[in-house]
C-alpha cells in the first residue's frame, strides 16, 4: 500500500503542468492589478518596473527559458536586464518584510 502511494505521489508530481512565462505574466499582473501591456511597457515607474523585475525573477527561477528569451518576452528587454531584475528582487527579499510577503503570495498563485 505504501509502495502504490509513494508512486502515485510521483505520477502527480512529474506530471504537474509547466509554468510559460505568460502565466507568470498574468498571475503578477493579476496580483498588481495592471494589465500585461503596462508590465511590457517601457515606462520607468517604480511599481511598474518592480512587477516587471519580479516576473523577470519567477520566470528565470520557474521556467528553462533562457535569460534572453525571458527579457524578450517581458518588455523586449535584454538579458543583463533579467540579470540585474533577480538581483534586485534577491536583495529585496532580503531587506523588506512587505516585498518578501507579497512574492511569497504570488508565488502560491503560481504554484495553485
Amino acid at each position: 500500500m505504501e509502495l502504490a502511494k509513494d508512486m502515485i505521489d510521483k505520477l502527480v508530481k512529474s506530471t504537474r503542468r509547466e509554468i510559460s512565462i505568460d502565466y507568470i505574466q498574468k498571475v503578477v499582473c493579476n496580483y498588481f492589478s495592471m494589465s500585461v501591456e503596462l508590465l511590457s511597457s517601457k515606462t520607468r515607474k517604480r511599481e511598474i518596473v518592480q512587477a516587471r523585475q519580479i516576473a523577470m525573477f519567477f520566470a528565470k527561477s520557474m521556467t528553462k527559458a533562457s535569460l534572453a528569451s525571458i527579457g524578450a518576452s517581458i518588455g523586449g528587454k535584454d538579458h543583463a536586464t533579467v540579470l540585474h531584475a533577480c538581483k534586485t528582487v534577491n536583495n529585496l527579499i532580503e531587506t523588506d518584510k512587505r516585498f518578501r510577503l507579497d512574492l511569497e503570495e504570488i508565488e502560491k498563485r503560481l504554484k495553485m
